[in-house]
């Protein structure tokens, strides 16, 4: 079938159009809304503008299209391949993305407002400014593997609220993003850029965030029980009033941040770098601190109940109402 013969077809009222092959056509500004495209072959095809709203295009082959500013509201594309595809501006709110491949997809400045992103692989995407609120990126075991977000572009973008439990975000770039109350159970966010990021009252339990770079960002509230921080760059970070018991901090930088009234309970410290941290009222009940560096950090009215400071550094230290290791109030 050829370009001129599916449009006089749509025009006469039908709407099936399985397993069509129009690799490269031109479908710019085309009002197809509503037609059934399953398991087509649309590579490299142009579909700029086009109205495409409620499309079915579960499993179809759309690598390399061109989708900028296309209508997909309520799309199927459901275990589609849109590896290398340009959805920029596109607006693909509550679009069945379930399973679909979207490596290295355009999607700067994208709505993707209550989409179904389940079991995606996003690996490289560029996600500048895309909005992903009410976003579903739950992982479910034996359903969907966690999203593939591998070294996606995600600046600026919008998650608040987003569940992105066991995703993958190694080495992703983060910066700037709206991430506050989002899920990251479990989450890989290894080498992450997390700079300047809004995490307030996130939830990152267990999740691994060794050498991430967490620069600027707002962690007030943030939940990282278990979580692993090793050598994760966090100097002058709010994490006040955070949760991070068990959590694994070894080597990690924290100099001069606000871990005021933080749960610090069996967290290890070992070799951390704390120099000029406010820890006022800080619980790090039997925490490890071997070798780690407190100076000039004010420990006031902190919990310091049967944690060991014989290796640590601690000239100019503020405990003025600390409770001791001994269980000793410090005058």
């Amino acid at each position: 079938m050829d370009l001129t013969e599916l449009q006089k077809r749509y025009q006469a009222g039908e709407r099936d159009f399985r397993d069509i092959n129009l690799r490269n056509a031109n479908l710019n500004s085309a009002d197809l809304i509503d037609a059934n495209f399953s398991h087509a072959d649309l590579q490299g095809s142009e579909f700029i503008l086009a109205y495409l709203n409620g499309v079915n295009f579960t499993r179809a082959n759309l690598a390399r299209s061109k989708l900028s500013g296309a209508n997909l509201n309520k799309a199927n594309l459901s275990g589609a391949n849109l590896s290398d595809a340009d959805l920029h501006g596109a607006i693909l709110q509550g679009v069945d993305f379930r399973k679909a491949n979207l490596s290295l997809a355009i999607l700067l400045d994208a709505n993707l407002i209550q989409a179904d992103l389940r079991g995606v692989n996003l690996q490289g995407a560029d996600l500048r400014g895309a909005c992903l609120r009410g976003a579903n990126l739950r992982y479910e075991r034996r359903i969907y593997e966690g999203v593939n977000l591998r070294g996606a572009d995600l600046r600026g973008a919008d998650l608040q609220g987003v569940n992105l439990t066991g995703a993958d975000l190694t080495r992703a770039n983060l910066r700037g993003a709206n991430l506050g109350e989002t899920v990251f159970r479990g989450a890989i966010l290894k080498q992450t850029n997390l700079t300047q990021t809004n995490l307030q009252s996130a939830f990152l339990t267990e999740a691994d965030l060794s050498g991430a770079r967490l620069i600027g960002a707002n962690l007030k509230k943030v939940k990282l029980e278990r979580a692993i921080l090793t050598e994760a760059q966090l100097p002058g970070v709010v994490l006040s009033d955070a949760m991070l018991p068990d959590a694994k901090l070894s080597n990690a930088n924290l100099s001069n941040a606000d871990l005021s009234r933080t749960n610090l309970v069996r967290a290890d410290l070992t070799r951390t770098d704390l120099s000029g941290t406010n820890l006022t009222q800080a619980d790090l009940t039997d925490a490890s601190i071997a070798r780690t560096n407190l100076r000039n950090a004010n420990l006031s009215y902190a919990y310091l109940t049967r944690v060991e400071f014989s290796s640590a550094n601690t000239i100019g230290v503020q405990l003025h109402g600390a409770i001791m290791p001994n269980g000793e109030v410090h005058p």
